[in-house]
């Protein structure tokens, strides 16, 4: 895909694999030491921070980039790349974003941020004057790892792969903490920024707890039960050790990733959360093996089961095969109202803001 968030490496679709990523335990600390200094960067313009104790998958040092303003609101927008949790999804299909990303890396890509919704001459961009946040993605792990393993090949030869998103996000929030006090926050993220967004929005809740929160999930649609299959559940609990990051809060989660979700809805209950998704996204549906129709039924299943009950989740879902929205909000309206104006009703607490699907 041609822009940045509307995320060339995101979820790349997988044949059939195995699934058998070796165990290991982390070599970073589950909250990585930062100093909680405040960023002071130049208004309206892209700056590059560096955090040395942030990693890449190969143990590189990544980082953020933030663009401040006067606004007394703050956006977060987590990147999409793939994901892999084995030596043959990691390394040999490579169906996530490796490091490095850095300085250099951001410089390139953010040429290509014009008409996304970190765009701030985007028509109707309901964030054009917000404080924003970009978050790279360069772990495999959706920003929800906690977890450095090596994988072995067929013949016992061993790599290194830093599963550490979430380890990464704790650590950049240390610094955003000392530097926003923001009056509302958006929690967002595309693909597996989307899933990044869902998973570790308690993260940026507690860090910000004055904050009207609200949460904008992406085409990263945590589906209900087994359609996301127990054996890609359990990859990804062992070698990206999610339990860090669900099992406090919802043991039920191994068996159903939705009730991530759900939970994050219960426990901020004033908070407004979407989820934006085609009817058929051919991305995820090929990631996750189902047929157009079965993720259809899938999606519609876990909106009406687990996320529409809550008072606060407003789903927005346009016909169609396509991958992501927020890398050209207004290409795919959904029953007419372009996603600007919806997202615009979300942050203003509107009472008319609905879920809208066809």
């Amino acid at each position: 895909m041609r822009r940045v968030l509307a995320f060339s490496l995101l979820f790349l679709p997988l044949a059939a694999t195995s699934i058998a990523g070796c165990g290991g335990s982390s070599t970073l600390p589950e909250t990585p030491p930062v100093s909680g200094d405040p960023i002071d960067t130049p208004k309206n313009t892209w700056t590059w921070i560096d955090f040395p104790d942030s990693a890449c998958d190969d143990g590189s040092p990544t980082g953020i980039a933030v663009s401040q303003s006067d606004s007394k609101n703050l956006l977060v927008f987590m990147n999409g790349g793939g994901a892999c949790w084995n030596f043959l999804t990691c390394f040999q299909l490579n169906t996530a974003s490796h490091g490095p990303f850095g300085k250099t890396q951001f410089e390139a890509l953010s040429a290509q941020l014009g008409g996304t919704i970190l765009d701030r001459n985007l028509p109707n961009n309901p964030f054009a004057d917000w404080n924003l946040v970009f978050v790279p993605y360069c772990t495999g792990d959706v920003h929800a790892g906690d977890n450095v393993i090596d994988y072995k090949d067929s013949n016992g030869a061993s790599r290194t792969y830093h599963h550490v998103g979430r380890a990464n996000i704790a650590a950049y929030l240390q610094r955003l903490g000392a530097t926003f006090s923001p009056e509302k926050l958006v929690v967002s993220g595309s693909s597996a920024g989307g899933f990044g967004a869902a998973f570790g929005y308690e993260l940026f809740r507690s860090t910000f707890p004055n904050a009207q929160g609200y949460l904008v999930d992406d085409a990263g649609p945590v589906l209900k039960g087994d359609a996301i299959a127990s054996s890609l559940r359990e990859a990804w609990y062992q070698s990206w050790r999610l339990d860090k990051a669900l099992e406090a809060t919802c043991p039920e989660c191994r068996s159903d990733l939705s009730q991530a979700l759900k939970h994050t809805a219960q426990r901020f209950p004033q908070d407004r959360m979407a989820l934006l998704s085609s009817t058929q996204d051919s991305v995820i549906r090929s990631y996750f093996m189902l047929s157009a129709d079965s993720f259809q039924a899938a999606l519609n299943t876990t909106l009406t089961d687990v996320f529409e009950p809550q008072p606060h989740f407003r789903a927005y879902i346009s016909p169609g095969q396509f991958h992501t929205f927020l890398g050209t909000p207004d290409a795919h309206p959904a029953q007419g109202v372009k996603l600007t104006d919806w997202l615009g009703q979300m942050v203003r607490e509107e009472a008319g803001w609905k879920s809208l699907k066809p």
